[in-house]
Formats: structure tokens, sequence, C-alpha cells
């Protein structure tokens, strides 16, 4: 549909909605909560329909057309995203910009030269091979088992950590550096250009027209044949009914957020937080109450526990079995069940205790749990032993670990 088109729609619907006080006819009394008489839309409401997507029913009610956008709210889209564009774009006059810009960029700087190069390069390779031969000489000077692999070992050590730490510092720096001297200006440099194009050219004129063209398709067969609104046909998918004048309808949708409208609400927050302040003071002062009541009763019962487990360690480290009770007591440490292989064994112990007829399943679990608490042998009875290493397995695990 061309311009002119438009422009004989949209006179169209400003004239139906001046002339609806003379054609309307008011509904009778007593018919609120009814429907409207008559099958067809009023004048006026078939220019609400045209011009804002919704319509009211005699009674006040508001009924919004789910498939017809109006015009008015694609050109408050089209005003508000105007607006949201010319800020974007005005943020390249503001410092702010050119601040953030910096101390991205300055991080950026930092983390290389700093972090990268001086920190894990230059100090932590001197700092490494250090700790390296100093462990070395420890176990040369001590005359440990295999003292003479000490400096071999070290040896491989530094050539590992140095062949890994020099190329991961140089080129983090390098990265860093880019990112501070490119990446970073770049990304500020184009940001508010793609947001406010976003705004000036999509929000504001792209999707703004293709509402209004389809309004423009849409509302005009819908206004002159569509049926007069009433609850009983709003089904809350084509058409939702929602609310009167004062609640929905009217002037509350139809206008922008105003810095009139921002300031009293603002001026109607300060007076609700007067109000409900003293209530959240009241809050805050019980939740700390209860939060210290909780932390009180935790610690007491912490301690009590660990009061009782002592008394129960020290019932079983004096413990003194029978001949039967001490015979099986040394043959399951000479079989090694430490903790780990208790464990292991716990399933199979649960089959054979549920054999036993005179056990209950409590006295089963209290079983289980004694064991597990206490293995035949103590852990620190057998030393904890290391995995077993090579120079490649270390040269692995020292990379994992650097500094």
């Amino acid at each position: 549909m061309n311009a002119k088109a438009v422009g004989v729609v949209l006179a169209a619907a400003i004239a139906l909605g001046t002339m609806a006080g003379c054609v309307s006819a008011p509904p009778p009394a007593g018919a609120a909560g009814s429907a409207d008489e008559g099958y067809f839309l009023s004048l006026k409401q078939k220019g609400q329909l045209i011009g804002s997507g919704r319509i009211q029913d005699g009674q006040g009610r508001w009924y919004d057309i789910w498939i017809v956008p109006g015009y008015v709210q694609p050109a408050q889209r089209a005003r508000r995203s105007l607006g949201r564009a010319g800020r974007a774009f005005a943020e390249y006059a503001k410092p702010a910009k050119y601040r953030d810009l910096a101390d991205a960029s300055g991080d950026a700087f930092s983390w290389a030269y700093e972090d990268c190069l001086v920190d894990f390069t230059v100090k932590g390779l001197p700092r490494a091979w250090d700790e390296y031969w100093s462990t070395a000489n420890r176990r040369v000077d001590q005359r440990v088992f295999g003292w003479w692999v000490a400096y071999p070992w070290a040896f491989m050590e530094t050539t590992v950590d140095t062949a890994v730490r020099i190329p991961a510092g140089l080129g983090g720096a390098a990265l860093g550096a880019a990112a501070g001297a490119v990446a970073v200006p770049g990304f500020y440099a184009v940001n508010s250009a793609v947001e406010g194009v976003w705004y000036g050219a999509v929000d504001a004129v792209v999707l703004p027209t293709a509402a209004a063209a389809w309004n423009t398709l849409i509302a005009p067969p819908l206004a002159f044949l569509g049926q007069k609104p009433a609850p009983s046909r709003a089904d809350g998918f084509w058409m939702k009914q929602i609310g009167t004048d004062t609640a929905a309808g009217g002037k509350a949708w139809q206008g922008a957020i105003t810095a009139k409208d921002i300031e009293a609400l603002a001026a109607w927050g300060e007076r609700l937080a007067a109000v409900t302040q003293p209530y959240e003071a009241r809050r805050q002062a019980l939740q700390e109450q209860v939060q210290a009541e909780h932390e009180a009763v935790n610690r007491r019962s912490r301690e009590a526990k660990a009061a009782i487990r002592a008394e129960q360690d020290d019932a079983v480290g004096a413990m003194a079995p029978d001949a039967a009770g001490q015979a099986a007591a040394d043959f399951l440490r000479q079989r090694g069940f430490n903790a780990d292989q208790t464990a292991r064994a716990i399933g199979e112990v649960r089959q054979h205790l549920r054999q036993r007829k005179d056990l209950s399943p409590e006295t089963i679990q209290q079983i289980l749990e004694a064991l597990t608490c206490y293995p035949p042998v103590a852990a620190g009875e057998t030393p904890t032993l290391r995995p077993k290493t090579d120079p490649l397995q270390h040269s692995l695990d020292s990379v994992k670990d650097l500094p």
C-alpha cells in the first residue's frame, strides 16, 4: 500500500474518532457487566482499533487485540528508539567512555607486563631455579637415599620449567599487549556505533514500519467487520480484557514515561521507604538474633559431639579384648585391614550380618559404622606413600603446579 493510501486510512481513522461522540449511542442504564447492543463496532471503536489496537466498550472496559498493533505503539517505539540511538552516539562525546577505555586497556597491559612478563617469567624463573637447586643441595648435604641423583633431577626440573614458563609468559604478555593496544580500543570504537545503528535503523525504522504496514493491512477489515467486544468474547488469545479506564486504558498506556513520572515514582518510593524502614530494621534485628542463636546452638552441638567422640575414642583405645577377640584383631591387622581395605569389605560384611536373625537393622548399621570409624589398622600405623613417579610424570606434575 503506497503512502497516499496510508494517509487516506489515517484520515479516515481520525474522522471516525471525532464523529464518535455524535454517532455512538450511550449504553442503557443498568447494563454494567453486559455486552453492548448491536453487532458491529461503533465509529469510535473503529477509530480506537485502527489507531491503537485496543477497543473500549460502553461500560468502560478496555480490550487489547493481539494481532492489531495500531499506529500509536509503533510510533512510540520509534520515538524511544531514536532517543536511545542518540544517547548511544552521544557516548563518543562523553569522557566516561574514554575513561572506561583507558581502564580496560590499562588492565590488559597490567596483566601482560606485571603478571605474565615480570612475575611469571622474569621473577618466576629464577625463583623456580632457586627452589629446585636448593632442594638438591639439601638432599646432597643430608646424604639421603639416592642423593647422587639430586642434581640431575634438579637439572631435569629446571629444564622443563624453563621450556614451559618462557613461551607461556611471553605468549601471555603478547596477548595482553595486543588486547590493550588493539582489541579493547577496537571494541570501544564500534560498540556505541553498533548500538546506535541498531536502535536508529532497526528498532526505530524497520520494526515500526513493518508494524504500521501490517496494521494498515489488518486493522481496517477488522474495524469494519468486527463484533462489539464483551467479557464473554475475550478468550485471552486474539482479544484480552485489560481493565477499565483507570486500570489499563486511556492515558496510562498511551504515553511514554516522562521525567515527571520518574519524579513522582521516586517521591512515592521515598514515602514508602519512610513507612517501611522501622519494620525492615526489626526484621534485620530478628534475623541477626536468630542467626546468633543458631550459631550458639551449633557451637554447643559441635562441642558436645567432640566431647562424646573423645570419650568414645578413649573407651575404644582402652578396650581389652579376651583371647578370642585379641586373636581376631591380630589376624585383621596382619591382613592389612586399614580404612580403605575395611571400606571395600563393608558391603560383604553387611550381607554376612543380615544372615544373623538375632541382629536388628539398627544394630547392623551400628556395627558397620563402628568398623568404618575404627578399622583394625589405625591410620598412623602405616605410612602414607606418594604415587610412584618418573622424570616424565614428574615433569607433567611440575607443569601443573607452576606458580
